[in-house]
């Protein structure tokens, strides 16, 4: 299982509070470039950025879906070729 972040809605929230990375960095106790990486899609958020970006925007555990999706990707031993 993999968590993805919705990075439209951290822009719109980033909006909203008027942050820039730098602001939210600081709030997440991060450095701005992990913001900036997390913004490009670089970097993928884990277990330990997923709580600092909800504390971040006061969000708790049940509005967890509004930054985040799950997504369930199969092994590659479960993936069968389509034929050509």
């Amino acid at each position: 299982m993999k968590t993805l972040l919705r990075i439209s809605e951290l822009n719109q929230l980033m909006k909203i509070n008027n942050d820039d990375v730098y602001s939210l960095a600081k709030r997440m106790n991060v450095a701005p470039s992990t913001v900036y990486r997390i913004l490009n899609g670089d970097r993928g958020v884990g277990g330990e950025l997923i709580p600092k970006l909800l504390n971040a925007f006061d969000l708790s555990e049940k509005d967890f879906d509004k930054l985040f999706i799950f997504t369930t990707s199969l092994p590659k031993s479960n993936i069968k070729e389509v034929a050509k």
